[in-house]
Formats: C-alpha cells, sequence, structure tokens
C-alpha cells in the first residue's frame, strides 16, 4: 500500500459521513486525472489500474445512496454516476483525453456541491 492509499484510508475511516464523500471524490478525481496522464504516456497497465479505482470509488458513491431519504438528488447522483461509468469505458477503449477531461469536471463539480454542503453544516 502507497503512502496515499494509507493515508487516504486512515481519512476515510476517522472523518465524518460527509468527510468521507469528499474523501471519496478526492481520491475518484485523482485517479482519473492519473489516467488521463498515463494516457499521454502510453502507460497501458496503469491507466486500467487508475480508471478502474476511479470506477470503483464511483461504484461505492452510487451505491451508498439513499433513493427513500435523498429522492430526486439520490436519483440525479445516480443518473450522474452511471453516465460517468459508462463514459468511463468509452475513454478506456479509445484513450479520450477530452472525454475524461469532461467527466473529471462532472466529478469536480459534485464534490464542490458536497463542499458546499460540509460548509453549512
Amino acid at each position: 500500500m502507497s503512502p496515499l492509499d494509507a493515508y487516504m484510508r486512515n481519512s476515510v475511516q476517522t472523518a465524518s459521513p460527509l468527510q468521507q464523500i469528499i474523501l471519496l471524490y478526492d481520491k475518484a478525481i485523482f485517479s482519473m486525472k492519473s489516467a488521463k496522464e498515463d494516457i499521454a504516456k502510453g502507460d497501458i497497465q496503469s491507466k486500467i489500474k487508475n480508471l478502474t479505482k476511479a470506477s470503483d470509488i464511483i461504484r461505492a458513491l452510487d451505491s451508498a445512496l439513499d433513493f427513500e431519504k435523498g429522492e430526486d438528488i439520490a436519483q440525479n447522483l445516480h443518473t450522474l454516476y452511471d453516465f460517468v461509468l459508462s463514459h468511463l469505458v468509452i475513454v478506456h477503449a479509445k484513450n479520450d483525453q477530452k472525454l475524461l477531461d469532461d467527466l473529471i469536471e462532472i466529478m469536480e463539480n459534485l464534490q464542490e456541491g458536497w463542499k458546499g454542503i460540509q460548509s453549512k453544516v
């Protein structure tokens, strides 16, 4: 386990649920940006590892949604997560850096929303 992974694991385990969500976004965005660098370098193995890690995190965020309490917000997040996941497959197949930039922007915007909630709690 890398020092960053150990730090993230400790941070997630000791954080509030809202902070955990924000940290998971951090790791997903970091993995997506790393995959973009991997595409530029032609490092296929690392690209696969980073896209898989980002996809796993997004699936975890999606599986944590509470559709009863969250109603429309949970459904909208689910739709966005599904969109990002399906397009990460395209990024993987086509090494599409522009599409990956767009997906990173979506995740960063979602993270900003969670940070906005955190600042009000």
